[in-house]
């Protein structure tokens, strides 16, 4: 079949949106946005690229390319897209990744040519058409992802903190100091890179979907960051079900902290704040590859498993590897 390629931009929300949401009904993803969510992102994150196949004046697939900053093991390139339910097997999800592929590439040549580059994207398990065509555009399998859900329901328990541990809810004031406490304590996370001020601030601080009253940071003596849990909205719920969903993006302890049981406490906090908000679910993603026993922590806090994504990748060394 014929289909045209372009750019998507602010103009494009609703339609991306609408696409993104007949897509959802189809099978979970992920990502699905509505409107103001993609008119955040493309703003917020101006390097990312939004890319539509039109079937005439109808938008039939996209993909997305949210390209990382460079940093000292090299550049990650995280890649979405998807393709109408309706016109699945016309090679349009092939024509379209290929196309991405080839944009974070020619990024990648701009901004870090002498650093490996890694492409990274997921497909849901189960959905073999999904994983042999990532397998065909030369991205390997790699780990697991769950999507877990805890009711909010019952009495909120009664929350107790270490002596020596104060805490208290998200301030955006500390932002920064937040970033660097977070890229500390996912510094041992399997493939992790770390987090860049400019999506630290569209994702954590100036989004719409951030919720900072709910989320909680625990400062041990020094007054230092030693653990936090932060909570999100979307307008799209992660996990299907009546009500309101909060959603988990990040429970994370510093090195120096572990062992204290303080990512289950704090999480224990920020869902009693969430049921004490009138949320009737929760849902977080967990790497079954987590270092640090995270998926058991959940498992105890009641989150239950509701579907898995595969993770691919692709690497490719830079130019100063290949001359070696």
């Amino acid at each position: 079949m014929v289909f045209t390629t372009r750019d998507l931009g602010p103009d494009d929300a609703e339609s991306l949106a609408g696409l993104m949401s007949r897509i959802e009904a189809d099978h979970p993803t992920g990502f699905c946005l509505a409107e103001r969510e993609v008119v955040e992102l493309m703003t917020d994150l101006p390097d990312s690229i939004f890319s539509g196949a039109y079937d005439g004046a109808a938008l039939v697939a996209y993909t997305t390319v949210l390209p990382g900053r460079p940093h000292d093991a090299g550049q990650r390139f995280t890649l979405f897209g998807d393709v109408d339910p309706q016109r699945l097997g016309e090679g349009i999800g092939t024509q379209m990744l290929a196309r991405s592929l080839d944009r974070a590439r020619t990024i990648h040549a701009h901004d870090a040519p002498g650093r490996p580059a890694r492409y990274a994207s997921q497909a849901l398990a189960g959905r073999t058409d999904q994983a042999d065509l990532l397998l065909s555009a030369g991205l390997s399998p790699g780990r697991h992802s769950f999507l877990m859900r805890a009711p909010l329901a019952g009495d909120v328990p009664d929350l107790v903190w270490p002596a020596d541990v104060t805490v208290s809810a998200f301030d955006p004031a500390d932002a920064e100091e937040l970033r660097v406490a977070h890229n500390a304590a996912f510094a041992d996370y399997p493939d992790g890179s770390p987090s860049d001020p400019d999506f630290w601030q569209a994702f954590m601080i100036g989004a719409s979907h951030a919720r900072h009253d709910l989320s909680l940071v625990a400062r041990g003596p020094d007054g230092g960051v030693a653990a936090y849990v932060f909570a999100h909205e979307y307008a799209v719920p992660l996990a299907p079900g009546p009500g309101r969903e909060a959603y988990v993006p990040f429970v994370g302890t510093l090195p120096a902290h572990r062992g204290r049981g303080l990512a289950s406490s704090l999480l224990a906090g920020v869902l009693a704040r969430c049921r004490e908000q009138g949320y009737d679910r929760a849902t977080l993603n967990v790497d079954t590859a987590n270092p640090t026993g995270a998926l058991g922590i959940y498992e105890r806090a009641g989150f239950e498993q509701v579907y898995r994504q595969d993770f691919f990748h692709l690497e490719e060394p830079g130019d100063e590897v290949l001359a070696e």
